[in-house]
């Protein structure tokens, strides 16, 4: 028990111990810690700066009847369930998803033709076609998968307010990207409610048609002219269903997000000990396995 304590407490390795392996090959340890240093400071330089444009939203509140309007509607709201009926209207979550989702995208890259800029490594501008020696042609799913990467949409619940970035290499781009895709969710929203009050409008139309029931009539009028309502302020009001507070600006050149210069410099020196010292260890145990190898023959 003793014996095998005692060879634990000596196979430990101490910082004493790590310095003198060090002492002992200075030329592996120099290397490698010169050798990481350069590789932070040539990322430092080299890496392409990252900018962050922020676009600042809040969600419209539905437009809904009003005195006495939603006075009968209320009373004659069981009636217009049972003729499936409804107001339709934008909420919150619905803008959300529309702005984090695939369908927006799509529209969005087709608009902006955007995999030659999201691959513009693999793309060849002269003659407006992929390079021919690229492994791999970009397709429309690596767009989603990198786009989804570089745009976020977070909200707060408490203050509904609904913010949408944008990171990129060109802070040109990250702007106009920002504010588009604002745009464009705040048209698809305008469109599909345009579009389903005409269907509801026509629906209605054909309910009249089919029912002699007083107060089945009166409440598909007022349907009727909510939903007139509706597509009168949809067809005038471009934001929709998102108010921007907050546009996004081109950042200034300077003020990038990635790389964090700094901080990539601050710990390259701890990170290059770390290296340096791993290399000393693993020279040393290949230098003990060489000579057991030549002490066994």
């Amino acid at each position: 028990m003793d014996a095998s304590v005692q060879s634990a407490r000596s196979s430990r390795i101490t910082v004493a111990d790590l310095a003198q392996r060090s002492r002992e090959r200075p030329r592996i340890f120099l290397a490698v810690f010169i050798l990481t240093i350069a590789a932070f400071v040539t990322y430092t330089i080299v890496a392409k700066p990252q900018y962050r444009s922020v676009v600042k939203l809040m969600p419209r509140e539905p437009d809904t009847p009003t005195g006495g309007l939603q006075s009968v509607l209320g009373q004659l709201g069981g009636l217009a369930s049972l003729a499936g009926l409804s107001f339709g209207s934008v909420n919150e979550q619905e803008a959300i998803a529309l702005l984090k989702s695939r369908a927006l995208y799509m529209r969005f890259a087709a608009q902006k033709n955007l995999l030659p800029l999201l691959f513009s490594s693999k793309w060849d501008s002269a003659t407006q076609r992929w390079r021919t020696d690229a492994k791999h042609t970009p397709t429309i799913e690596d767009g989603w998968l990198m786009f989804d990467k570089l745009r976020r949409v977070t909200d707060d619940p408490k203050t509904q307010l609904i913010t949408l970035d944008v990171t990129w290499k060109n802070r040109q781009q990250a702007a106009e990207w920002a504010n588009e895709l604002v745009q464009l969710a705040n048209e698809t929203l305008r469109q599909r409610a345009l579009q389903e009050s005409a269907a509801s409008i026509a629906s209605y139309q054909d309910q009249l048609a089919h029912t002699d029931v007083v107060e089945l009539r009166q409440a598909i009028n007022k349907l009727m002219e909510i939903q007139l309502n509706r597509s009168a302020v949809a067809r005038s009001r471009l934001d929709y269903a998102l108010t921007v507070i907050d546009p996004a600006v081109v950042s200034d050149e300077k003020h990038y997000v990635s790389p964090r210069r700094f901080l990539a410099l601050v710990i390259a020196g701890p990170l290059a000990l770390f290296f340096a010292v791993l290399a000393v260890l693993a020279a040393d145990s290949l230098h003990r396995v060489l000579a057991a190898v030549r002490g066994s023959r």
